[in-house]
């Protein structure tokens, strides 16, 4: 909780966005000029390991000229064109540790979740994991990102539309490779990979379904007054955007109705319950209106910002459900 505003600040001169030009709106807050279209990129290696999974990785830029990686794994001999999944790890974590061999947590109750990338591919998707943005991985050091991130604003560049660029970029790359169907993409990961999966959804018209763990999503303004603001890097609170409008009004208008998942265990400390609940009660109405409430579904488990496997089978099952052929 942060007393260094006023409780009941206001932004001067909001605008009401009409629902319908609420992308658009959020195209220029996030300093993006429309979105991806193809993807070019170059295939570094190939190779099929021991269990059957090709395993290619592949390089391609973002808009700021920076040269990104991503793991693509995927069976080796599909039945058919595979639905993809760009996963996304949490700021601790790189594309290699969701690539990672084995699926398992070192920590029962702490620390990351490892090879859940790979282990989509196990179980029939082709995915393609990458390190987004911010991650530790990406930066020398968060005073530097932080100082190119001031930067960058002043262009009308935040961090947070690079974040929903890159992983739209991703899916675009994803999208093309041999076997599999650009049609069926999804986004998944977990806290900023949470973030990059729902933003970029909401920036992606393209994106068939969603998956968000920890992903920081039910209200900035609550997030601000009522979360733990010291946990996060200036890249979360958006320039002007409660000008417009909250997280609920970007869900409702951007994203549904096509299939929305959220994990926000009720101890997360990077987003109040209190916001959650107001966006569920903002989003699943619209759901309902369109005859589609099945596919906007929140968990709520007890816990704190962690991803558990539990979390992984939820996801799991939500993007098989959606993402199959027949799932219109």
């Amino acid at each position: 909780m942060t007393d260094s505003i006023p409780a009941d600040i206001r932004p001067p001169y909001p605008v009401t966005v009409e629902r319908n030009k609420v992308r658009d709106k959020l195209y220029e807050v996030l300093g993006m000029d429309g979105v991806p279209g193809e993807v070019d990129f170059t295939t570094l290696t190939t190779e099929v390991d021991d269990e059957g999974l090709r395993v290619m990785r592949v390089a391609y830029p973002n808009s700021l000229g920076e040269t990104l990686s991503g793991i693509i794994t995927m069976p080796s001999e599909p039945d058919g064109a595979l639905a993809g999944v760009v996963c996304m790890p949490g700021t601790s974590g790189t594309a290699e540790r969701l690539a990672y061999q084995r699926y398992h947590r070192p920590n029962p109750v702490k620390g990351q979740l490892l090879g859940w990338g790979r282990e989509l591919a196990r179980r029939g998707f082709a995915t393609i994991s990458i390190t987004l943005k911010g991650c530790e991985n990406r930066r020398d050091t968060v005073e530097l990102w932080e100082m190119e991130a001031k930067l960058l604003i002043a262009y009308g560049r935040p961090q947070m539309g690079i974040v929903a660029e890159e992983a739209l970029r991703a899916s675009r790359v994803l999208g093309a490779i041999d076997g599999v169907d650009a049609d069926r993409i999804g986004l998944t990961g977990m806290s900023m990979g949470g973030t990059g999966s729902w933003w970029g959804m909401a920036c992606g018209p393209w994106i068939k379904a969603a998956a968000a763990n920890m992903g920081g999503v039910g209200s900035l303004h609550r997030n601000i007054h009522h979360g733990r603001v010291d946990r996060h890097s200036s890249f979360v609170f958006v320039p002007q955007l409660l000008r417009y409008f909250d997280h609920a009004e970007i869900v409702a208008a951007c994203i549904a109705p096509r299939p929305f998942m959220m994990i926000a265990a009720t101890e997360d400390e990077d987003m109040p319950k209190q916001g959650v609940d107001e966006l569920i009660e903002v989003v699943a109405p619209v759901y309902e209106a369109a005859g589609h409430p099945e596919r906007f579904k929140v968990h709520q488990p007890p816990g704190t910002h962690v991803f558990l496997e539990q979390h992984f089978e939820w996801i799991a099952e939500w993007l098989q459900r959606y993402l199959a052929v027949d799932s219109e």
